[in-house]
């Protein structure tokens, strides 16, 4: 027995010292003493293992070499997860399809020995899946019934293979095992949402943003880098632990396609666009060389500057730019890393499956083969008029191999289409329905905000101003009727929805809320009430319809404020005010009856105070039906300052 124990410590002791040459890439020597090794004990999957890195660490001759040390081990000790990892690397450098089926067979194998081992799982998310190879891992998963991690990697399984129900149920388990987290809720809200039933979405996802701030999984973030701005993945990654469940709540908020609804139909939107993604545009060759060297990337990018720069010395396409200042920037942060993997390869997606991601169904989508190369080019119609991109295969000596990418842009105003879609996403959620609403603003009493007022219709409205540097949200409301908002003065970012009965009207724009003091004269919005009686400001803009229609032969009742008066020695205030109803007429019209405006006109005097009501009822029919333009002008006489109210357009009929 002692002698056979002096065996083996001689034994460990040649593996380490052939572990320590391997380390000092001493690569000769290791190579001796591991096959002394193999040699002396041929049944030893150690020793198989040792030879097989060592040949893994030699230069490119060794590849082979090492795949069959490793897959000798895998034979002689088959419950070692150790050996299928070394064919793991080996596939991963050899690369191409043969180089990834070496990948796919030996992690299956794993699973069914472990489901967590190294970077397996990772590993195996980034390859080429279709049903087949989805099920293979599934089934030896379930080699570990009762594990969470198998459990939880099934589910996800579950939901590529568009079979949402058993994903919920397979999270639920693992839930009952391990207990919530961010990524089993966010499996189970991704299960609800591909099944539409969103409500059950929304509280899944809630449940992983309740445990935001200290997850370390990066689960939230997994899910949504694919649609951010780059000014949304600068902050993310300043983002500290605590402050994550606030910054996923500013992501989303600021998509909101309906603010009237309490839910963010936007998640559950994007939700659904990765069901589609996954399904539609998955990469069909992820370990080519493009996708995981970038070296070969830059090759590939030379042969299109070269190509360029050929059509741009021809002369005979206007409007283009050298390659020097095109789009490059902006495209090799898109088509390129800074790391090892392009982004596709990250997002296991195509070019078409990122632009999906971000702006859903093109409106219109072409194709054409060009030369040995297949264009696609889609086209979304948006508010800004058609924005346009196209996408190809691989260029250059690589040839094409079916996953696309963007195609550089040739032209400044191609740029400009390129980059906003690259850089924006937006809800394919439709705004058909036609708002009608306006808008107030008064001094909000001593604390030197602006009361903002909005009323909107028909249905329920919805306002949020967020300022315009951080867009965080600075006041909201929501409800029928007045909406009332209060805010420093300056320029904002306004939403506005109106809902009725599930027709959208939606407003995303500026919007400058006005200075008011005490010592500058200024007058408030006017506002207008259908009605004879001298009302306070709520109740007028109460009265106020939000379409701006008056009932011709019915009184009209004026309120606005008037800021920044001057008084006398008596402490008084004397102005005059003017209001004005300009008739509003086609031109046609103009030019053939110049019809005055109709004016009120009066003189004031009363006790100073800091904000003076201006009232004035307009009786029954001293307005004929018809369009107006209506301001409101002050004059301060002591000083004969002026100051006057924004436009308002009303129509009596």
């Amino acid at each position: 027995m002692v002698f056979g124990l002096l065996i083996l410590l001689q034994q460990d002791s040649l593996y380490r010292r052939t572990e320590v040459l391997l380390a000092a890439h001493d690569l000769p020597a290791a190579r001796r003493a591991a096959e002394g090794l193999v040699t002396a004990h041929p049944q030893d999957a150690r020793a198989h293992i040792l030879l097989g890195n060592v040949w893994y660490a030699w230069p490119v001759i060794g590849r082979y070499a090492a795949l069959a040390e490793f897959r000798d081990a895998a034979r002689l000790d088959p419950v070692d997860p150790q050996a299928l990892y070394g064919q793991v690397r080996v596939g991963q450098t050899l690369g191409s399809d043969e180089g990834e089926g070496i990948v796919r067979e030996a992690i299956l194998k794993i699973f069914a020995l472990t489901p967590e081992y190294e970077d397996c799982w990772r590993l195996f998310q980034g390859l080429y899946h279709n049903s087949d190879i989805w099920r293979r891992a599934d089934l030896a998963l379930a080699h570990h019934p009762d594990d969470p991690v198998a459990l939880e990697r099934r589910a996800r399984i579950a939901l590529a293979l568009d079979e949402p129900e058993r994903a919920d149920a397979l999270a639920a388990d693992a839930m009952d095992r391990r207990g919530a987290s961010v990524p089993l809720s966010l499996i189970r809200a991704e299960a609800a949402f591909a099944g539409t039933r969103d409500s059950a979405g929304f509280a899944w996802y809630d449940s992983a943003l309740a445990r935001a701030d200290f997850d370390s999984t990066g689960a939230l973030w997994d899910q949504v880098w694919m649609i951010a701005s780059p000014a949304e993945r600068t902050r993310q990654d300043s983002t500290v632990p605590g402050e994550r469940r606030a910054f996923f709540e500013w992501f989303w908020a600021r998509r909101d396609p309906n603010l009237v609804t309490p839910q963010n139909e936007r998640i559950a939107e994007h939700f659904r666009r990765m069901v589609e993604v996954r399904r539609m545009f998955h990469l069909l060759h992820p370990f080519a060389s493009w996708h995981r060297s970038p070296y070969a990337r830059a090759l590939a990018a030379s042969y299109e500057r070269d190509g360029f720069r050929a059509v741009a010395e021809s002369g005979t396409v206007l409007d283009r730019f050298s390659p020097a200042t095109l789009l490059m920037p902006d495209l090799r942060d898109y088509n390129d890393t800074n790391g090892r993997y392009s982004v596709y390869a990250l997002a296991n997606t195509s070019a078409r499956g990122l632009i999906w991601l971000r702006h859903g169904r093109p409106d219109s989508w072409d194709r054409e083969q060009r030369n040995s190369s297949v264009i696609h080019e889609w086209t979304y119609y948006t508010n800004d008029g058609p924005l346009t991109i196209s996408f190809e295969g691989i260029p250059g000596a690589l040839g094409a191999h079916g996953d696309d990418i963007v195609a550089p842009p040739s032209t400044r105003h191609q740029a400009r289409e390129v980059r906003t879609l690259l850089t924006t996403d937006g809800t394919s959620l439709p705004a058909t329905l036609v708002a009608r609403g306006w808008s107030a603003f008064f001094l909000d009493g001593l604390s030197g905000n602006t009361a903002f007022y909005v009323k909107a219709g028909p249905g329920t409205a919805a306002v949020v101003l967020r300022n315009t540097a951080a867009e965080a949200e600075i006041a909201s409301a929501r409800g029928p009727g007045v909406l009332r908002l209060t805010a420093p003065p300056g320029p904002y970012l306004l939403g506005l929805d109106v809902d009725s009965g599930g027709a959208i009207g939606r407003i995303r724009q500026q919007v400058r809320l006005p200075v008011f003091s005490w010592q500058t004269l200024g007058v408030s919005s006017l506002v207008l009430a259908a009605g004879d009686s001298l009302a306070d400001r709520e109740a007028t803009l109460d009265g106020m319809p939000a379409e701006l229609t008056y009932r011709a032969g019915r009184a009209l009742s004026a309120y606005a404020e008037l800021y920044g008066l001057s008084r006398d020695r008596a402490g008084r205030a004397r102005y005059r005010v003017r209001y004005s109803f300009a008739p509003l007429r086609s031109t046609l019209s103009r030019l053939l009856s110049r019809a005055a405006p109709v004016v009120f006109e009066f003189d004031r005097e009363g006790e100073w105070r800091g904000a003076t009501a201006e009232r004035v009822v307009i009786e029954p029919g001293r307005l004929p039906p018809g369009r107006y333009r209506v301001t409101l002008a002050v004059t301060d006489l002591p000083t004969n300052v002026k100051s006057q109210t924004v436009e308002l357009d009303i129509t009596i009929r």
